[in-house]
C-alpha cells in the first residue's frame, strides 16, 4: 500500500567506487535519481577494488562500482561495461594528431601515471611487461585530479578509462585520444555486491538506475541525460 511506497522514498545508498566514476558518472546518476527520490541520501567512498571488496565484506557499503577487478571471491557481478583506455594530453602535444594512439609512441614523452592500485595502471604495466617498453614516469599519483591538472599545467601525457576522462574539449588544456586496443585491451567497469546479500530496497532501485545508465553508454548515448 501507500506506506510501503513511502518506505521506498527514503533511505541511504552506500557506494564504494573507482575515481573514474567519481568525476562525472556517479554525480550525474545521483542527481537524476534524486529528482525522483529526494529523500534518499548517499554515502560515496572512493576505493580501489580490493578496498571496495573489504568495504562490502564489512557491510560498510552496499554496492561497488569499480574498474578492472580481477574476479574476487564473494564479489557478485551485477553488470559490467567495457571500458577502453584513453590518453590525456595538451592540445598542442606532438601526439595529439595520432588516432588511435600506439603506446610505444608515448614512450619518448614524459607521462603522469595513476598508482599501481588502479585498473588503468595495471593495463599499462601489463603492456610494459609484454613489450619491454618503459614509460618515462615523471609524476605518479593516487589522485586523478592531480594527474589531469598535471596534463594541463606541466604538458604531460596521462591515461584514464573513457568513463573517467573529460569529454574532449570540456577541460581547458586537455584533449582526449583513444589508445589502440592492440596495446591496452578493453577491461570492465563492474557494478557488484557482496555474494548472496539482500540489498536494501532503495539500493536495489538505485542499482537498476545505474545499470540503465551503463546500458545507455554501451549504446553510445549519455548515461544520465538532463531531464
Amino acid at each position: 500500500g501507500m506506506e510501503d511506497l513511502k518506505g521506498l522514498r527514503r533511505g541511504r545508498v552506500r557506494i564504494a567506487c573507482s575515481q573514474a566514476v567519481a568525476r562525472e558518472f556517479l554525480p550525474a546518476a545521483i542527481g537524476r535519481f534524486r529528482e525522483g527520490h529526494p529523500m534518499v541520501d548517499f554515502d560515496v567512498r572512493v576505493a580501489d577494488h580490493e578496498q571496495a571488496l573489504a568495504a562490502l565484506t564489512a557491510y560498510d557499503v552496499d554496492v561497488a562500482l569499480v574498474f578492472g577487478p580481477a574476479p574476487l571471491p564473494q564479489f557478485e557481478r551485477i553488470a559490467t561495461l567495457d571500458q577502453r583506455l584513453v590518453a590525456l594530453m595538451p592540445p598542442d602535444h606532438a601526439l595529439a594528431d595520432r588516432a588511435p594512439l600506439r603506446l610505444r609512441d608515448c614512450a619518448p614523452y614524459p607521462v603522469a601515471l595513476p598508482d599501481r592500485s588502479t585498473g588503468g595502471r595495471q593495463l599499462l604495466d601489463a603492456f610494459s611487461e609484454r613489450t619491454g617498453i618503459q614509460f618515462e614516469v615523471v609524476l605518479e599519483s593516487n589522485s586523478f585530479e592531480m594527474l589531469r591538472r598535471s596534463v594541463a599545467h606541466a604538458g604531460l601525457v596521462s591515461f584514464q578509462i573513457e568513463v573517467g576522462a573529460p569529454a574532449d574539449g570540456s577541460l581547458p588544456g586537455i584533449v582526449v585520444r583513444p589508445v589502440d586496443q592492440r596495446d591496452a585491451p578493453a577491461a570492465d567497469l563492474v557494478l557488484g555486491q557482496l555474494q548472496g546479500r539482500n540489498l536494501p530496497v532503495i539500493c536495489g532501485i538505485f542499482v537498476e538506475h545505474l545499470v540503465a545508465g551503463m546500458e545507455r553508454i554501451r549504446g553510445g548515448a549519455p548515461a544520465f541525460p538532463a531531464a
